[in-house]
């Protein structure tokens, strides 16, 4: 081998041509993408100059709130040889079918940054060594040269305002908002129909991660599917998804159809509908009634041990079908973990909370996350759950916006049953009759809002939970 071809390669400037294609490709197939990528790249760190073109191309049009796609794009190329030299119309449309999926666009985008900041360092180099040759400066002032393009390299091409937003015209926009909000009375949030949403923490906020933890028992899940279910229905022009790790859909459809018959004469359970055979012909009336209530715009998801690229994949696709508000996850602890890597269970959760966090911003949905508790609060006299109970509960809490605990005192008091016959027995059978029904869901913190305890009515066996009527 020449020993030149070698050094050849080794002085080459980087280049990473295929990441420039898939960012490319992912932008034109999804211009929400945009959203993910606008701040981490620009038209200079591509290393084809047409690339850099088509790029700025892109963005120009989607800010100017048009469409980019390779037919909107074309316009623009007619008269530029390179456009043609790669095969014109046909190069777009080749790179959004290898497009990979838009979730992915980040990593693709920070790629070409981190080739560009090379390319440029190696530049750099090259003249701090021609400055350092020659003998028109002195060294001092090679070195400040070499200084000042050292941080061109570092600092990159990225626009100054990339990251900002003008406070004033920020408040301008937000106030616009709140006018529209009053004008219309819709709020910001998405409305549920549980007052422990919509009262507490007014909705479900885009950007949100709110987390729902208890032990088992308490009506958590049951919460979550009352808050999907509830929202789609109010809420049809939306979409919902729900992952569920722990139930399968049968499960899930058997406790919403069951809730969905609380308007008939008599609802049926959920286990009936399980067991199937203690149906009657009028529980079947039931059930065909309440077929017809669910949710056409409510999606969900029983594949166990989901990942965090699962979900943001999932999610990016369903924002291409219309404009999802919200996801549910059940549960945090059943997803698919990070590889460890020498780290501890809980660096791998902050990992994950953090990344939901994101993609809760990035993509401007609704989060809501149930998460186990330790099992210290069985162990206490006060069984009502506090922050410090959530499983790896720093990063749950630093990550999320509202926390909430659903508890069911009842559940406790069933479990201390005093001796029959006596009066200590009766007092225990009174105070669970009515405690039966009542669930209290603790707002343990509220980034946007107060804290405090919402009374709720929870009838487990059809697995419905609404506001508790005044007495």
């Amino acid at each position: 081998m020449d020993p030149r071809d070698e050094e050849d390669r080794a002085n080459a400037l980087p280049l990473n041509l295929e990441a420039e294609q898939a960012l490319l490709g992912c932008l034109m197939f999804e211009n929400e993408a945009w959203r993910l990528v606008h701040d981490a790249v620009t038209g200079p760190d591509f290393s084809e100059p047409f690339h850099e073109r088509l790029f700025s191309e892109i963005a120009r049009l989607i800010g100017a709130g048009k469409l980019a796609e390779p037919r909107t794009l074309q316009q623009a190329f007619d008269d530029d040889q390179a456009f043609h030299d790669f095969g014109g119309l046909s190069y777009l449309l080749d790179l959004i079918d290898r497009a990979p999926p838009s979730a992915f666009s980040r990593d693709y985008a920070e790629q070409l940054a981190d080739t560009a900041v090379r390319r440029r360092l190696i530049k750099m180099a090259a003249v701090a060594m021609q400055s350092a040759r020659s003998r028109e400066h002195s060294g001092y002032e090679a070195v400040a040269k070499a200084r000042a393009e050292l941080e061109t390299a570092e600092r990159g091409s990225a626009p100054e305002d990339a990251l900002f937003q003008n406070a004033y015209e920020a408040a301008q926009t937000r106030m616009g908002r709140l006018e529209l909000e009053l004008a219309t009375g819709k709020p910001k949030g998405v409305q549920t129909g549980l007052s422990c949403f919509d009262k507490r923490l007014g909705g479900l906020m885009p950007g949100s991660v709110i987390v729902l933890a208890g032990r088992p028992g308490m009506g958590k899940t049951a919460l979550l599917g009352n808050v999907l279910y509830g929202a789609a229905l109010q809420n049809p022009t939306k979409l919902f998804a729900g992952f569920s790790l722990e139930m399968d859909t049968d499960q899930l459809n058997d406790r919403a159809l069951s809730r969905l018959t609380v308007r008939e004469d008599q609802p049926v359970s959920f286990s009936d509908i399980a067991k199937v055979m203690p149906l009657t012909s009028f529980d079947m009336q039931a059930l065909h009634a309440a077929k017809g209530r669910i949710p056409k715009n409510l999606w969900l998801r029983d594949r166990a041990g989901v990942s965090l690229e699962d979900v943001s994949r999932a999610v990016w696709a369903m924002k291409r079908r219309g404009e999802l508000a919200a996801i549910g996850i059940d549960y945090l602890q059943l997803m698919r973990r990070p590889a460890l890597a020498g780290r501890n269970e809980a660096s791998a959760i902050a990992e994950m909370t953090g990344a939901l966090k994101n993609l809760a911003r990035e993509a401007k949905i609704t989060v809501v996350l149930l998460s186990q508790l330790n099992r210290s609060v069985e162990s206490r006299d006060d069984k009502r759950p506090m922050l410090s109970d959530l499983r790896e509960s720093g990063s749950i809490e630093q990550d999320a916006d509202a926390v909430l605990f659903p508890f069911r005192e009842v559940y406790y008091l069933q479990k201390a049953e005093p001796k029959a016959g006596t009066d200590t027995h009766l007092d225990w059978e009174m105070k669970v009759a009515d405690l039966r029904t009542h669930m209290d869901v603790i707002i343990a913190k509220n980034r946007h809002g107060g804290e405090g305890s919402e009374p709720m009515s929870y009838r487990a066996e059809i697995d419905l939970i609404e506001d508790r009527r005044a007495a």
